[in-house]
């Protein structure tokens, strides 16, 4: 056996240890925005440093195609016609502009349309991918002697008077300088990127926890509140975090309204199980005393009647905790008004003959769609049908009757329930759905069944008033808005 401070002390934290593991489980919304932020920060720099490695490509190519284009056009100046064949002095200044880049090696090659192979690398086969263009300098890389060469081209006609045919010169340079100043500068972009993004995802983390704080403090004023504490939310938020404040005190609105009404629950059941069961106690100990068999037979029949008096309230009492769940927990759902009336008007209609009431149902119309709960309305019929039937049933004739009529409206339905007993005074038809009111005391009830009857009818947005009903009498009206579907073509 457990000792009872170690039963308590588990039971307490039982609802923590599966609190933390729920947390383990399920991602920070900090760590989901931390996470979310890498992962785009991540691809960004990815694409920069894909953007930066061509284009560190581009311009290697570009200013080392300068120096090959300048030793090119000097070549190509150099070209003439010596005892009417084609000839080239090739200048040192050529050269010595593709010296700057020591590390790399120069091929070339000079042949004319009419002679062929004038000087160069005799095997040096190379063409643009192109179509060549006469006069324009192209330029291309191929594989040449083991190496990538990024190759210059151009072909011209020859000029000289007595000169016939084209020229063309190729100026190839190995890539080793080229691709050097690529890596270079590539290198300190990617520095460049890599610390932007370092800072950036700091900057993020840094933000969350600044972004959070309303979070926190919300959390931290809710935590320190005593438990019975529903009092709405007085704190300043940013906008973000303005529709959960809200969101919250709607929720302890609510919260403290369930609170409310299981208190009334709690009293109204106090309040009517206390009379009934000390009215029994008493009968019975009435009966108990009795030695007269009649007597005696007469008390039982006193505490049979009590007891249908008490399963009547009880009943009540629980119909009435049911409808308050539903109507808490429960949406309107699209409904045929006239379902909970006629079964309302069913299960009424022997206790009304027993009691020498006509009950009877008046309608004209095949359905009636209303947006409600069909328990709710139901028992708010057997409510007001109950009660009409209960005061008519007092009257000075033999015979009466209750009428209940469904009639359609523009908007709404309208409920009417109609008894022609002795009516309500004027100064009692609003305080008759106030809780435990009762205007008359010698007939039996409870005083929580037209209360039911007005939570109802708040519930589903509706309204009830009482009229007099001629010549004499009480007629309840209830207005209830039709349902209108939507139609979309």
């Amino acid at each position: 056996m457990w000792p009872r401070s170690a039963k308590l002390k588990s039971l307490t934290e039982a609802p923590l240890y599966e609190e933390r593991e729920v947390l383990k489980r399920v991602p920070s919304l900090r760590f989901r925005l931390i996470g979310i932020g890498c992962v785009v920060i991540s691809i960004i720099a990815a694409l920069a440093i894909n953007f930066v490695f061509e284009y560190s490509q581009r311009l290697a190519d570009l200013s080392y195609d300068r120096l090959l284009r300048s030793a090119l056009l000097q070549m190509d100046e150099n070209v003439g016609l010596i005892n009417n064949e084609v000839s080239i002095d090739i200048p040192w200044s050529a050269f010595a502009t593709l010296a700057q880049a020591n590390e790399d090696r120069v091929f070339y090659k000079v042949e004319s349309s009419e002679q062929g192979f004038i000087t160069g690398y005799k095997d040096l086969e190379i063409s643009p991918p192109q179509t060549p263009i006469y006069d324009k300098v192209q330029f291309f890389n191929r594989q040449y002697s083991g190496e990538m060469v990024r190759f210059a081209f151009l072909e011209r006609h020859l000029t000289e008077p007595d000169a016939t045919g084209t020229v063309r010169i190729i100026l190839g340079q190995t890539r080793l300088s080229r691709e050097e100043l690529a890596s270079s500068v590539t290198q300190r972009a990617v520095d460049i990127v890599l610390m932007i993004a370092l800072v950036a995802i700091a900057l993020i983390v840094i933000g969350s926890h600044l972004v959070l704080r309303p979070l926190h403090r919300i959390e931290r004023v809710l935590e320190e509140r005593l438990p019975g504490d529903l009092t709405p939310l007085d704190i300043d938020t940013p906008q973000e975090t303005y529709h959960l404040k809200v969101a919250i005190n709607h929720f302890m609105s609510r919260l403290q309204d369930n609170l409310e009404q299981l208190e009334n629950y709690t009293a109204d059941a106090a309040h009517q199980l206390r009379t009934p069961l000390a009215g029994l106690r008493a009968l019975a100990e009435n009966a108990r005393d009795q030695t007269s068999p009649e007597r005696q037979h007469q008390a039982l029949e006193d505490i049979v009647n009590q007891c249908d008096a008490l399963s009547q309230t009880v009943t009540l009492l629980l119909n009435q905790a049911v409808v308050s769940h539903r109507m808490q927990t429960r949406y309107r759902e699209p409904i045929d008004l006239l379902t909970p009336v006629t079964a309302s008007c069913r299960e009424q209609a022997v206790t009304a003959l027993h009691q020498g009431v006509n009950l009877s149902l008046e309608t004209e119309l095949g359905s009636a769609m209303v947006l409600g709960d069909a328990f709710a309305l139901q028992q708010m019929m057997q409510n007001l049908i109950e009660n009409a039937v209960r005061y008519s049933a007092q009257g000075e004739q033999q015979a009466t009757e209750v009428i209940v009529s469904v009639v359609a409206f523009a908007t709404y339905y309208q409920i009417r329930v109609v008894d022609y007993g002795k009516g309500i005074a004027d100064d009692e038809k609003e305080r008759v759905f106030e809780r435990f009111y009762r205007g008359r005391y010698d007939i039996a009830g409870s005083g929580v069944g037209l209360a039911m009857v007005k939570d109802i009818v708040d519930h589903h947005g509706a309204s009830i008033r009482i009229v007099n009903t001629e010549p004499k009498g009480t007629t309840f009206e209830i207005d209830i808005a039709k349902f209108q579907m939507e139609v979309t073509e």
